[in-house]
């Protein structure tokens, strides 16, 4: 009976990963939709457009480690750093190479090769193009991928915590078994 089970529970979870593959790759285009309306309001220097790819409670860490909770916080950042004299004034942004890993159906993390080019130092001297790598936390929220990094780090912790608590479900199904069979020995 018991091996039934595991059997029934195998079959089940590798039918239910190949439906839910299909349903992933599916989600990889609007995210790719959200990665290019940040980019083309990044090269608009459109502050409001950029932080509105951001989740109403999403965070942001920008590459200089300024941080931001919060859409109206966010588009603090940006403004500064897209008016005059912020740095990336007139820069233009692009991306290529996205690769996707999925943590849920719903959390998307999401690794992107970046180049920001156009960047001037504060004495107004052009700046070499900055080539890098951003990684993006995306959350379907209410149908819509946005970005939360706090709320893709909250899910990290809690799949994590329930493999654990899985390996530890099987473990002891498997003292249970052994305890079972050294019983029927007699």
């Amino acid at each position: 009976m018991r091996s039934l089970l595991i059997s029934s529970f195998a079959l089940l979870s590798l039918l239910s990963s190949m439906v839910t593959a299909g349903a992933l790759a599916a989600d990889e285009q609007p995210i790719k939709d959200r990665l290019q309306e940040f980019q083309s309001a990044w090269n608009k220097d459109d502050t409001t457009a950029m932080a509105a790819v951001w989740a109403d409670d999403g965070s942001l860490i920008n590459p200089v480690g300024v941080f931001a909770q919060g859409r109206d916080e966010i588009v603090k950042v940006f403004v500064q750093e897209h008016t005059s004299p912020g740095p990336f004034k007139a820069t233009k942004y692009s991306t290529s190479d996205v690769k996707f890993q999925w943590v849920t159906p719903d959390v998307a993390v999401v690794d992107v090769s970046a180049n920001l080019s156009g960047i001037r130092g504060s004495d107004g001297a052009a700046a070499p193009d900055y080539a890098h790598h951003v990684v993006w936390v995306f959350v379907k929220k209410d149908g819509k991928w946005m970005l939360d990094g706090a709320a893709g780090a909250d899910e990290l912790v809690y799949r994590r915590v329930g493999e654990n608590e899985l390996g530890a479900i099987a473990v002891a199904y498997g003292f249970v078994d052994g305890q079972n069979e050294y019983a029927a020995l007699g």
